[in-house]
């Protein structure tokens, strides 16, 4: 069978024996049954636990819009108008509103990325700045139950009116993304961030698809109601990233509906675990760099056989994406070493080289990507392949000419049980 795999903006095909292949997983599919304007629309009229967005503007003078960066696939670009409008309609002016994208520990924006994630002409006519989480602009505003002291930019807290937008969407251990997510780790000073992953990252609680009981979303919840946004709107998207729903008001009420879609869709069942997983990272954006498109990497292992191989597919051109986990990498010879290290500061960036490591053991790894050879190997330590195919052939080799193979087109938001 002929398979066509997301690769960056496009496609790549492999063919796979059809006596070896156990199936194909997708996500189960739901298609929008109105346009987005009707999704949006719907949710800002029937917001959940708040008042309408544009009677919460009234009488306030300033308004901040958190919104996500070029990591993700929120359609920003599709709500701004939307928000923009209710907010006008309160009575705040647009030279009035700043967009401020939750970069958490992640690089700024690029201007070009702005234009695109915003839309030109929004880009070109509201003011928008990053989180730029080192910088001096926080300020505390409390402390969790787990002790994380909880600073926030400066540009969200001198806002009346505070609006957070994003979508709802697996994540490896806060169980899923959305609602208090923009808050925590996305507005967030480093020294907030970093203490969250170190009390709560090795919980074995801390997992994708798991809320109730996760001690990181407990921990990001409550400091999210310490910043105490007004309003909040995600939305779903399907393995086409279409919207599929929209929820607006609280942030956790909002969450929670966006979580029972989600799980609707990219939670699946598999019967047979595989000898040779062939997984891709979605495509753009989620295999921007290595480490975005690792995650699709991270979710299979919960399905491959021990010593099993493991092909990732993941255009990466912005290389590996995170000088800690690069640095980690090269510097920690097993994930043991590197749990020590983490324990004593987490630092952002070596969590997921801990992770990568740990999957190492588990199994033979492969990487198909722009990434040059030296980097993969000598770095990440994965075998460099030129082609899908490539890896595949290697693949049966080490496994033998019987072993089973998954195919996981969109492996970073396919949560497989």
């Amino acid at each position: 069978m002929k398979v066509s795999l997301p690769y960056g903006s496009g496609m790549v095909e492999v063919e796979v024996p059809d006596k070896n292949l156990i199936g194909i997983v997708y996500p189960n599919d739901i298609k929008p049954q109105h346009s987005h304007e009707e999704y949006i629309m719907e949710a800002l009229r029937r917001p959940m636990g708040t008042l309408p967005l544009n009677t919460l503007a009234k009488g306030k003078k300033s308004a901040v819009i958190v919104v996500d960066d070029n990591t993700r696939p929120c359609p920003t670009a599709l709500m701004l108008p939307h928000v923009l409008n209710e907010i006008e309609r309160g009575g705040i002016k647009m030279e009035a509103i700043t967009i401020l994208f939750a970069t958490g520990t992640h690089r700024d924006v690029k201007p070009e990325e702005a234009e695109r994630l915003l839309g030109k002409e929004i880009a070109e006519s509201i003011r928008y700045v990053s989180n730029h989480c080192k910088g001096e602009d926080f300020t505390y505003i409390g402390t969790t139950s787990k002790g994380t002291r909880v600073k926030v930019k400066n540009t969200y807290l001198e806002a009346d009116l505070k609006v957070l937008l994003g979508d709802v969407e697996i994540h490896y251990f806060a169980g899923y993304g959305g609602g208090r997510k923009s808050i925590l780790p996305g507005i967030c000073h480093y020294s907030t961030i970093q203490h969250n992953y170190t009390t709560n990252f090795f919980s074995p609680d801390s997992r994708p698809g798991k809320l109730d009981g996760n001690p990181m979303y407990e921990n990001m919840t409550e400091a999210a109601r310490l910043a105490q946004p007004h309003f909040c709107l995600n939305v779903v998207l399907n393995a086409k990233h279409q919207i599929v729903g929209a929820f607006a008001g609280d942030i956790d009420l909002v969450l929670r509906k966006g979580v029972a879609l989600v799980d609707k869709m990219y939670k699946v069942r598999v019967d047979e675990k595989p000898d040779i997983l062939l997984t891709a990272a979605d495509g753009a954006p989620h295999d921007v760099n290595l480490y975005q498109a690792y995650k699709a990497l991270h979710l299979g292992l919960r399905v491959v056989k021990d010593k099993g191989v493991a092909i990732l597919i993941a255009e990466c051109p912005d290389g590996h994406g995170s000088a800690p986990y690069r640095e980690w990498m090269a510097k920690y010879k097993t994930a043991e070493e590197m749990a020590e290290n983490l324990a004593r500061e987490f630092v952002p960036g070596g969590h997921k080289a801990y992770y990568h490591m740990n999957a190492l053991k588990r199994v033979y790894a492969m990487l198909y990507s722009t990434m040059p050879k030296e980097e993969v190997e000598g770095i990440f330590k994965f075998k460099h392949v030129s082609s899908p195919q490539e890896a595949l052939n290697l693949a049966f080799e080490c496994m033998g000419r019987d072993a089973r193979v998954l195919v996981v087109p969109r492996g970073t938001t396919t949560l497989m049980e």
